[in-house]
């Protein structure tokens, strides 16, 4: 037989083997953690470590959880272990266990002695185990860590005594269940530092008949601990909440305890261990060796995750005031509030009142905002009023639509000398306030479309017939349902005076810096010119190529003085001023004359004023060096200082007083100048002081055989 269809179901014979692989893989991938609880399901305490566990494992989908209870409370037979271990052996044989999680005492010791046989690759975390000690994992920390259920009896029976200042005994009941035992081990432990205070009665090997008489039996003055009464004396076997409701029942004693899971089914309170932390926390803990960490490196936690609670009903019962208890301490049962028990009703009427509330705030808020507004308004026509009246500028109204004066301040009747009387009623041109009648609010279209205007310059005519410059600004505006303008105009006939006086100020200070320039430029010392000349002269006769090069450089000294370059040049470019000046004199002088250069690159592109720098220079080598027989040295420098540069000129010659050099700069109708006229230094000084100001201007130092240091500053830009 022939299938025609047979590729297409190979091709879906493939696709499920590799969804049935991917399964495989994905099922292989999982982690798998067995829950071994000693007790049995339904008892409070393990129900609460069951549900901890859960609490950290049950989302994880890479994780899978077994649970078994060995139910040791209710079985207590040793008989049923190696049953127990053959059943675990024989279901867990092909279920790869990769932590075992074992909860209270039985559990945690069944695992000690079973888990090489059971599971033995398996890490084992425990939890709820009572009077640990590190000699029990002798041998096998490796394998197993957890946390230590260290229910805490002393500060439990401390805080009783506290709250019930007048207990003389306390009645212990407990029983003989592994549990038991193990409390029997902390109290003989705790319990003697209480009976130097108080009497200490201990039940514990009772039928629960005999023990509730006992109980039925106690009075004011008695406090009961109670820890665990699971099994009585004739093997009768009783959970927590049976067992206490029994014998809460019975109780006219307060009963205090050291677990959660009593709590709110008759016990006062205490300092109780929870449950559901303690497998919480061991969940925590497999979890850290499912993602690799080992068990052996895990700390033992033995610090129980304890915690003050208390039942409400049993403190009011037995007069316990809340602030007597610890602080941070939690209160279960207590009675709701009004708000908690009505809370959609009240939050209901507090939104209808703060609704109500905001409705009378807006209307408030309205009306107080009229009223400032209204008296806004009246103490904005009275400063309008007073404004208009006594203004300094003259104000005037006009009626927009025929341009007619509706009323004018008194500065206008002051200083156009029109009264009232002339102007009220009529237009601007009735009364020929305008130079120029063209420049009428009425016939400026940019006025008319923009509705207003500011500081236009205009002329207006007096009623003398003077003419004044004006600044005009207007504003449409409706009073009484009229359009109107508000004229308000500003005399600056004394301000256009002065800007015309500054003007021509500036102009002259203009003219007179040119003509300073045009005196520098002229300023060429005959004997220098006579001197170049003769000294090329002799050149050409004994090196012409040297007599060439002196040419050129009088040929650009004398075009930089003719045409220096502008308001300012770069210093690089006055110092190739004076180079060619120097240049000329070294012809002269030769050996006699050394010039150096102490000058920071940084400042060579300042900007300085044109032909600064040369005339000190000429006045360093004509008064300082020429005197002297043997020549001497000039030294040129520039470097930065507090936001400015600093030019130097300084010279090794003859020198002077210090007086006399003050005197070089003093005024023409000061004192004598003793050498020379100083009319360069001052010309340049005066330059310097008119750019950059005073503190910008020549200073010198000298003293006689000391030479001469001349400088100033150049303000960063």
């Amino acid at each position: 037989m022939t299938f025609r269809h047979s590729p297409p179901l190979a091709l879906l014979v493939a696709v499920l083997a590799c969804l049935l692989w991917v399964q495989a893989a994905s099922a292989q991938d999982k982690k798998r953690v067995l829950v071994l609880h000693s007790y049995h399901k339904g008892l409070a305490w393990t129900d609460e470590e069951d549900l901890g566990v859960a609490s950290v494992l049950k989302d994880l989908p890479q994780v899978e959880v077994f649970t078994e209870y060995m139910d040791t409370k209710r079985v207590p037979s040793a008989d049923d272990e190696p049953r127990l271990v053959e059943l675990l052996a024989r279901k867990y044989s092909r279920i790869p266990i990769d932590v075992v999680i074992a909860s209270d005492d039985d559990a945690f010791q069944f695992m000690l002695s079973r888990r090489e046989r059971l599971f033995p690759s398996a890490p084992v975390v425990f939890c709820g185990v009572n009077f640990f000690d590190d000699s029990m994992l002798s041998g096998k920390r490796g394998f197993f860590t957890g946390v230590v259920e260290a229910y805490d009896v002393r500060n439990t029976l401390r805080t009783a005594l506290t709250l019930h200042p007048g207990a003389y005994r306390i009645v212990v009941i407990n029983d003989r269940s592994s549990t038991g035992l193990a409390n029997r081990k902390i109290l003989s432990e705790v319990l003697p530092e209480f009976e130097k205070r108080v009497s200490v009665v201990s039940l514990d090997d009772l039928d629960m008949d005999d023990l509730l008489a006992r109980v039925r039996g106690l009075a004011p003055g008695d406090i009961v601990l109670l820890m665990t009464f699971n099994r009585d004396k004739s093997g009768r076997a009783f959970d927590y909440n049976e067992s206490l409701s029994m014998i809460a029942a019975q109780s006219k004693a307060p009963i205090y305890g050291v677990w959660d899971f009593y709590l709110g089914k008759g016990i006062v309170g205490g300092l109780l261990v929870s449950g559901f932390d303690q497998g919480r926390v061991a969940a925590e803990m497999a979890l850290r060796i499912l993602s690799g960490e080992k068990a052996g490196d895990i700390p033992v936690v033995k610090e129980s995750p304890n915690r003050y609670m208390f039942d409400h009903t049993q403190l009011r019962r037995f007069g316990v005031a809340a602030s007597l208890l610890p602080e941070g301490s939690r209160v279960v049962n207590r009675p709701a509030s009004f708000y908690e028990e009505h809370q959609g009703k009240v939050l209901a009427v507090v939104v209808t009142f703060m609704v109500l509330l905001g409705m009378v705030a807006a209307l408030w808020v309205n009306i107080q905002g009229r009223k400032k507004t209204e008296a806004f308004l009246r103490e904005s026509e009275e400063k309008f009023e007073r404004i208009f009246r006594h203004s300094p500028d003259w104000i005037a109204i006009l009626r927009l639509s025929d341009g007619a004066y509706m009323d004018v301040n008194d500065a206008f009747v002051e200083i156009t000398g029109f009264t009232r009387k002339d102007v009220l009623g009529k237009t601007s041109l009735d009364i020929g306030i305008y130079a120029n009648p063209g420049e009428r609010y009425e016939l400026d279209e940019k006025f008319l479309r923009h509705g207003r205007t500011q500081n236009q310059e205009l002329q207006y005519r007096l009623k003398s017939g003077e003419v004044i410059t004006v600044e005009r600004s207007g504003e449409m505006v409706e009073i009484g349902g009229v359009k109107c303008i508000i004229s308000i105009v500003r005399d600056v006939t004394s301000k256009k005076q002065a800007e015309q006086a500054l003007l021509e100020s500036e102009r002259q200070k203009k003219l007179r810096t040119e003509a300073e320039i045009k005196m520098l430029q002229a300023q060429i010392n005959p004997h220098f010119l006579f001197n170049a000349i003769t000294s090329i002269m002799h050149y050409i006769r004994t090196d012409p190529e040297t007599a060439s090069d002196l040419l050129v450089k009088l040929g650009d000294f004398f075009r930089k003085n003719i045409k220096p370059g502008g308001s300012s040049v770069s210093l690089s470019k006055e110092l190739e001023h004076c180079e060619d000046y120097l240049s000329i004199e070294r012809a002269r002088f030769e050996e006699r004359l050394r010039v150096t250069y102490d000058i920071d690159p940084a400042a060579l592109e300042c900007p300085v004023p044109p032909l600064i720098l040369q005339p000190l220079v000429e006045n360093a080598l004509r008064h300082g060096i020429m005197p002297k027989e043997e020549g001497g040295e000039i030294v040129i420098g520039a470097y930065a200082e507090k936001g400015a540069v600093r030019i130097v000129v300084k010279d090794d010659g003859v020198g002077m007083e210090q007086a006399e050099a003050a005197a070089l700069l003093a005024d023409s109708q000061g004192a004598p100048v003793p050498r020379g006229t100083g009319l360069a230094l001052r010309n340049v000084n005066a330059r310097l002081v008119a750019i950059h100001g005073v503190q910008h201007g020549l200073r010198i130092l000298s003293a006689p055989g000391q030479g001469v240091t001349i400088s100033f500053t150049i303000p960063k830009p």
